[in-house]
């Protein structure tokens, strides 16, 4: 009987751990299919045994109590197969609460996705409104991604040349956009929208998180350009981009000299944010 029970609980932990395989039923079945032919022989014995002794009262007692002992064993293996039944009911029940469970989690993960997208469809939306707000340059509707046929600028006016760099820099082709603005500072280093090709030259390197290289070419804009309508944000966006590298020491002090030259302008309200914040 102990031999039984062990079996049993053997296979009721293989199974319970999902990790059952047929080789294992197999064994059960073999196992109960043996007791099931000992039993059946066991019952022809008892038969056999009343027919040799007929009604003597001990061979009687005998068989009574050998036919008790068997009824008691398979009671015994009845209620083991009752309690794992009922262990595997419970199991049955808490799989169905943890993929209820699951279910909501993946719901609620499915609701912060969509929060996420939101917020960051919000973001851009309040980026294009702080560019606009410190007087980046309109650039009308902003073409596909795809790369035209490089233009020749050595057969473009001024004007033209300057329209076709910024148009690529407006559908995010920077590379186009650096090389036509360059070509634009070699060939009209006097233009009035020389400045702006150089502010934008420091965006294209800036968005493209080389800030090192962008500090150097606001720098130029506010040296070479104290006049020009792109000083202000050349100045904002220089103590951004050191603030980007860690630098916030001289990030306040870049904000800070916007602020004291241009006290009014709208740069300047975004950097006194910017110093609150820093400090």
């Amino acid at each position: 009987m102990m031999r039984i029970k062990f079996i049993l609980v053997i296979c009721a932990l293989v199974v319970f751990a999902g990790c059952a395989s047929d080789k294992d039923f197999k064994r059960l079945e073999r196992r109960m299919s043996r007791l099931e032919t000992e039993n059946k022989s066991l019952q022809n014995s008892i038969q056999q045994l009343k027919i040799d002794v007929g009604n003597q009262t001990t061979t009687g007692n005998s068989l009574k109590d050998m036919y008790a002992g068997q009824g008691a064993e398979f009671y015994e293996f009845r209620e083991e197969v009752r309690d794992l039944n009922g262990r595997f009911d419970e199991i049955e029940h808490r799989a169905s609460q943890d993929i209820q469970a699951l279910k909501g989690s993946l719901k609620k993960n499915s609701n912060t996705i969509n929060h996420f997208s939101q917020t960051v469809s919000e973001n851009k939306t309040r980026i294009q409104r702080i560019e606009n707000f410190v007087g980046f340059e309109p650039g009308g509707e902003v073409a596909a991604k795809s790369k035209d046929a490089p233009p020749n600028p050595d057969k473009m006016s001024e004007d033209e040349l300057y329209t076709v760099s910024k148009k690529a820099y407006d559908r995010a082709d920077y590379e186009t956009a650096r090389q036509g603005f360059e070509k634009f500072l070699e060939i009209y280093p006097k233009s009035d929208k020389a400045d702006n090709s150089r502010f934008w030259i420091g965006e294209i390197y800036f968005t493209e998180g080389w800030y090192q290289k962008a500090i150097i070419e606001y720098q130029e804009v506010i040296e070479n350009y104290p006049k020009g309508n792109k000083i202000q944000s050349a100045y904002l966006k220089q103590g951004i981009a050191f603030h980007k590298l860690g630098e916030d020491v001289n990030a306040r002090l870049v904000f800070k000299e916007l602020i004291g030259k241009y006290p009014d302008a709208n740069e300047a309200k975004i950097a006194r944010k910017k110093v609150s914040q820093l400090e």
